[in-house]
């Protein structure tokens, strides 16, 4: 079975490698002294809770691996204990079925078994392989040449690790997933796996049930074409001509024209006719359009005086398109007033952890001030390490669950011993983050920083080693959106005013998660375009030597070719691998070929002493002009699973080398010191925490060293076209699909070019589609930061202002009776279903019958549950199906959760009385239950009927003693 992705393997003895978030349910070493014959497994639809509550009812003798969430829990056993479990689990009304196997995989049990498999597989002989192979047992990536007997016996006997594997593979870059089967089984855990992971993977399956021919196949492949696996099509087309790909629109075939129609040659309006002749060098179609508009008649003299004009009009022309797209990439982070509203300080008890030391910092007296009204447990956190701060932190709520986590950690700014590269205080409020999740606390965590960001020019110089934090957050906030609050940079010195405006913005309900406290007042973090001004400025151009870090890697050789075309007297490139790069010693020749000296040298930037050998060979008749800072290295990884060395990774190369940098240069007049930064800095990115955080390092270096007088730009670019991670097709769909389209590379160096002639501190460069971005980027939180880009329509007649207007779903419900809102739900579950099922009438599908009979399965029930999404805007579990097995019981729990209404209001009440009546007949249930269930509604009818006073509708076998005396008062009168 799989939950989130999870196979929950239970075994009869404690030999079970749990994962991090497994739980023990119950454990009887004992067991392993009752062994008898062989086993079998049962199947329960039941949460970590309520299988905790089954097992100790049952005291049975078996260990459990539940996970948090959703679960679906696979027990293996002795067969007459397995048969309890089952019988027992559904008299709860769980689903639960026996797994039809005559041995208990997976478990010791299999160990009876070991020297017949072993005979079995004798003979085995794995062999090297250019396939990549992932193992179950291991989670990891083998050498297949130790796929032997014992290996396969080991498989047999040990816990299936499906989802850790499955992780694995997506941290390695996979994202298409080909279930070679039968019948697709693992379609559904492999989908938990990629939501709870927060990843766009596809799952393809091959053959299914009654579908077992070659057609079923090659629409296997086809699908896995559309998830973007490259296919060769040649063998089904064994003889030539093989067929043309033709390109299909993006939409299901309904028969309807969405494309426009080409215009007529000679159509369109003035302007577009006349731009059209300009830029075609059409002479005749020009004088023609300029003589008829000025009422010169036919004059042969105006095609002479034109033609000349035409190539710098059409010149012009292109300059200003061009201008219009460089102006419409440009965004720069703003900071608004927020007005304050006195509120009550926050009660309850809240966490306020903060660096060993740092009790009587002025930063956390001022937080602390702020709670005068909760019970505030201070946390000094030392050498901080997840697991401890994990136990310490679920101890702490046991007996009061804290209201909120106030995180100071930020304030170490010391290195970590471990990794110089990771500040003590990042290192340490990455693993509370993880922590707080391990320990189940559902606060929302607020990380405080101090100066670590510049709100106005009067600022002291801003610290880009706290800045760091800001960048962790900001995806944090998506990986982890109940669990984050946000962040609030404190002044440098904080006053009386300090306190009592933390207590506003620690308020319930307060929408903003980015704020800066100044003695101004509170400002917000926002996002805004950025056009730059007239082009009335000197441009900037390089001089004597330029040093370019990860000078030789794809964006690096595009800066060293625009550089060269510009005049760049000395090109120092500098990489890891120097002239042993891929392509260097090419590069170096073509940049020789445009005019330009250059130097190939190996450097690890992330070392402070090789930088400094770097200067050193700066040639003194050509001195350090500029500094462009390139290098870095991409990511992806969870932030669940980012650890110190991780961390230490991704920041070397990026912040602790620009770091070097600064203070190696910092005593050089430099007309130039770039920095590129990424969009992850600037609104956060999945999966890129600690990217984030390295960039967001760079972003405030550059205001820290413009507050110095020094020469400094950070460029937070969008994703580059043809380069890196943009030159791969399917990173280009899903950047489209995010609302992101790569930046061609011509037209971002000239980018660049207009942030230096501009002075541009820190701009954000990306080419951002406002009508997609922002529905993926809000999906499971809302953002202010983009407040002031959204495009927001204004309601069109009949439309009810707020989120209905997003699906036309929500606008229908909401003029309804709750009736009318059941009817049409669960009409619109048998439209999706009978489209998903090939039925050509909604009727196909009756309202009372269970899913699993209409022939779904656990693949066609993810694609209802996706169908339902984009449909109503929900994020419905992929167990939605299983969970609510009927259409009629499907829509019922959509209106709960479309549908705001009191549960004891009129309206909820009857809807679900209405609901009940509607699913369930009397010839349902055995004519016990149907005398209970009338006894029930009489007694509810007369306690509704006199006020509400009796108390004769409580059931004997559940009444107390205080209710059988206040019955007997009742039926009999007082002695």
């Amino acid at each position: 079975g799989h939950s989130q992705g999870e196979i929950a393997a239970a075994c009869v003895a404690g030999v079970l490698s749990l994962e991090d978030g497994a739980k023990v349910v119950a454990l009887r070493s004992k067991a392993l002294r009752r062994l008898s014959g062989l086993g079998a497994m049962a199947f329960l639809g039941a949460g970590p809770e309520q299988t905790e509550q089954l097992l100790a009812r049952l005291r049975v003798d078996v260990v459990v691996a539940a996970v948090n969430g959703p679960a679906s829990t696979v027990v293996s056993g002795p067969p007459d204990q397995v048969a309890l479990v089952v019988t027992e689990a559904q008299e709860a009304g769980w689903r639960a079925r026996l797994v039809d196997v005559d041995y208990a995989s997976h478990s010791p049990q299999i160990d009876q078994l070991e020297d017949e498999l072993t005979d079995a597989l004798t003979g085995i002989l794995p062999y090297e392989s250019d396939v990549g192979f992932y193992s179950t047992v291991s989670a990891t990536r083998i050498d297949p040449t130790i796929l032997d007997t014992s290996y396969w016996v080991s498989n047999l006997r040990e816990p299936v690790r499906f989802a850790d594997t499955v992780r694995t593979l997506l941290n390695d870059g996979y994202r298409a997933f080909i279930e070679a089967s039968p019948h697709p089984v693992l379609t559904l855990g492999l989908q938990e796996t990629f939501e709870e992971a927060g990843v766009d993977a596809a799952t393809v399956p091959t053959l299914r049930r009654d579908l077992g021919d070659r057609l079923q196949l090659v629409r296997a492949v086809a699908q896995a074409f559309t998830a973007g696996v490259q296919v060769d099509w040649t063998p089904l087309f064994p003889t030539d001509p093989i067929p043309a790909v033709v390109g299909l629109p993006t939409y299901a075939f309904q028969r309807q024209r969405y494309w426009l129609v080409p215009a007529v040659p000679g159509s369109g309006g003035p302007d577009d006719r006349l731009w059209n002749a300009i830029e075609g060098l059409d002479v005749k179609a020009v004088t023609r359009a300029v003589t008829k508009a000025l009422g010169l008649g036919d004059d042969s003299r105006a095609a002479e005086d034109l033609g000349p004009a035409l190539p710098l009009l059409s010149a012009w022309r292109r300059q200003h398109r061009e201008q219009t797209v460089l102006d419409s990439w440009r965004y720069q982070v703003t900071w608004s007033p927020l007005p304050l509203a006195e509120t009550a300080a926050p009660a309850g008890r809240w966490l306020v952890v903060v660096p060993a030391g740092h009790g009587d910092h002025p930063a956390v007296r001022a937080t602390i001030e702020a709670l005068p009204s909760a019970s505030v447990h201070l946390v000094e956190a030392g050498d901080v390490d997840r697991d401890a701060l994990g136990t310490e932190l679920a101890d702490l709520s046991v007996a009061e669950p804290p209201e909120g986590v106030l995180s100071l950690l930020a304030l170490d700014e010391r290195p970590h011993p471990g990794q110089p590269a990771v500040p003590a205080g990042l290192a340490a409020t990455t693993a509370l983050v993880q922590a707080l999740g391990d320990a189940g606390i559902e606060a929302p965590l607020w990380c405080l920083t101090q100066g670590a960001v510049a709100v106005a020019a009067a600022d002291p110089p801003p610290s880009p080693v706290q800045a760091q934090t800001w960048g962790l957050g900001r995806v944090a906030a998506l990986e982890h959106p109940r669990r984050w609050g946000g962040l609030i940079d404190l002044p440098t010195t904080p006053d009386e005013r300090t306190a009592a405006r933390l207590v506003a913005l620690l308020s319930p309900g307060q929408p903003e998660d980015q704020i800066a406290l100044r003695a101004t007042g509170a400002h917000v973090r926002r996002l805004h375009h950025a056009p730059a001004p007239g082009n009335g400025v000197a441009p900037w151009e390089p001089g004597g030597t330029t040093l370019i870090t990860g000078g030789t890697g794809a964006l690096g050789a595009h800066v060293a070719r625009w550089l060269a075309e510009r005049g760049a007297p000395h090109l120092l490139l500098a990489g890891r691998r120097g002239p042993d790069a891929p392509g260097a010693e090419e590069l170096a020749a073509e940049l020789t070929g445009l005019g330009s000296r250059v130097t190939l040298l190996a450097c690890d930037v992330s070392d402070r002493d090789s930088v400094r050998a770097l200067l050193d060979a700066v040639p003194a008749d050509q001195p350090l002009d500029a500094v462009f800072h390139t290098a870095g290295l991409p990511e992806n990884t969870a932030f669940t699973d980012l650890d110190l060395p991780h961390l230490g990774e991704v920041l070397r190369p990026k912040a602790h080398a620009a770091a070097h940098l600064h203070e190696l240069t910092g005593h050089l007049d430099l007309s130039a010191f770039v920095l590129f930064s990424s969009g992850a800095a600037s609104w956060g990115s999945g999966h890129q925490a600690s990217y984030a955080a390295a960039n967001a390092f760079l972003d405030t270096l550059a205001e820290h060293r413009r507050a110095l007088g020094l020469a400094a730009t950070s460029l937070a670019w969008g994703p580059w076209g043809q380069t890196g991670m943009a030159a791969d097709e399917s990173a280009v769909s899903y950047f489209g699909r995010r609302g992101l389209a790569p930046l061609e590379p011509g037209l971002a160096v000239k980018s660049l070019q207009y942030a230096l002639d501009h002075h541009d501190t820190a701009v954000t460069i990306a080419d951002i589609d406002w009508d997609r971005f922002p529905a993926g980027f809000t999906a499971q939180r809302p953002s202010r930061l983009i407040t002031d880009l959204v495009r927001v329509e204004p309601p069109t007649a009949g439309q009810p202002d707020g989120d209905s207007g997003d699906h036309p779903l929500l606008r229908d419900l909401a003029g309804g009776t709750p009736a009318q809102q059941h009817h049409l739900l669960v009409r619109h579950v048998q439209t999706q279903a009978a489209a998903i099922l090939g039925h050509p009438d909604p009727d196909a599908v009756p309202a009372g019958q269970p899913f699993q009979e209409l022939g779904f399965d656990s693949l066609t029930a993810v694609e209802l549950r996706n169908q339902l999404n984009a449909s109503t805007g929900l994020k419905l579990p992929p167990t939605l199906v299983f969970d609510h097995p009927t259409p009629q019981e499907l829509a019922a729990r959509l209106r709960e959760l479309l549908v705001e209404a009191d549960i004891t209001s009129e309206d909820r009440v009857l809807s679900d009385l209405d609901r009940w009546d509607a699913v369930c007949e009397p010839g349902a249930v055995d004519d016990a239950a149907r005398r209970r269930i009338a006894r029930r509604l009489e007694l509810l009818a007369a306690k509704w009927g006199d006020g509400g006073r009796s108390t004769a509708h409580l059931e004997l076998d559940t009444a107390t003693a205080d209710d059988i005396f206040d019955l007997i008062s009742e039926e009999f009168g007082k002695a």
